[in-house]
């Protein structure tokens, strides 16, 4: 079998640097890409105890997972600006739009009418699936319209079940909405996006290292109460859910939400899925890290599968 073909990692400088982007805690920026007209988001891989966190491998793995089960997603790609590690997100071309713009998930909730604090950012325990919906109907009023944007949500959970991701909250989902010149306003799910924190690129390297000697602990570790997400169960839970558990349960309860996503995840493949971390280049990601990413992923597909199929 030849070799994956790895992925490119795109080299940006000063130079193409745009503009800082305040929203977040991440240190990021605008830049333009060459032979592209659209702006892309520079995210730094931030370093802990001098060691990279992997939150840009994360990303792009995220992005060619939800690629898999064709999710809309933010196209992404690993980078280095001025030699700094880090990864690019390519603004969506639905924003080109005249009258388009991005509209918040702590936005849309705040305007619901349920009295949510926008302003919140941890321990957010209002930022549960019903008020999710909540937000959602608020905003389309047409039942095919709001079908239609209660089930990409859906998708976003299986995506986020497969790749653990534990950052779902209320600033990383969004409406886009267009102000059109005849005076109407039309609303459609944004594609999902910032998924850095995902399959396990936290971790020290040295710890994966005794993880994967022993039996056992992918599925320790992709069914613990520590891997939290980004929405909550409940208003009075302390921390949000397990992305394996909140599917689990969303999905029983909400069946035919996640009726197109059915055959998307029967038909992914488990060598396929592991490839889209065995094309992360050698120097982006340690061997430790690549190895349990893979393992996490077998784990959490065959989880997944049971739950949906």
């Amino acid at each position: 079998m030849p070799p994956l073909e790895t992925y490119p990692i795109i080299s940006l400088r000063k130079e193409d640097v745009l503009a800082p982007e305040e929203m977040g805690s991440k240190r990021k920026g605008w830049v333009q890409v060459t032979g592209d007209s659209e702006r892309w988001l520079f995210k730094y891989a931030r370093l802990s105890n001098g060691q990279v966190t992997g939150e840009h491998w994360a990303e792009k793995v995220a992005s060619e997972v939800a690629g898999l089960l064709h999710i809309p997603h933010a196209r992404v790609e690993l980078a280095t600006l001025d030699g700094s590690p880090g990864c690019i997100s390519r603004r969506f071309p639905e924003l080109a739009r005249p009258g388009a713009e991005l509209i918040h998930g702590n936005d849309l909730l705040a305007g619901a009418g349920f009295g949510y604090d926008r302003t919140k950012q941890f321990r957010q325990s209002d930022h549960t699936v019903e008020n999710i919906l909540a937000a959602i109907s608020h905003v389309f009023s047409d039942p095919a319209e709001q079908a239609t944007a209660f089930q990409q949500m859906a998708g976003y959970l299986v995506l986020d079940a497969i790749i653990l991701n534990t950052d779902r909250h209320h600033e990383n989902w969004a409406l886009i909405r267009v102000m059109h010149q005849d005076g109407r306003v039309t609303h459609e799910m944004a594609p999902t996006f910032d998924h850095a924190s995902s399959l396990g690129r936290n971790e020290p390297p040295d710890k994966l290292v005794a993880w994967l000697t022993e039996p056992g602990r992918p599925e320790w570790y992709a069914g613990r109460n520590r891997c939290q997400g980004g929405i909550s169960l409940r208003s009075d839970d302390a921390h949000g859910a397990n992305p394996l558990k909140l599917l689990e349960l969303v999905a029983r309860k909400w069946p035919d939400y996640f009726a197109p996503w059915r055959p998307q995840v029967e038909n992914v493949q488990e060598e396929a899925l592991c490839d889209t971390v065995g094309r992360v280049p050698a120097g982006t990601m340690v061997q430790a890290q690549r190895e349990f990413a893979k393992a996490l992923l077998r784990v959490t597909l065959r989880r997944v599968k049971d739950i949906l199929l």
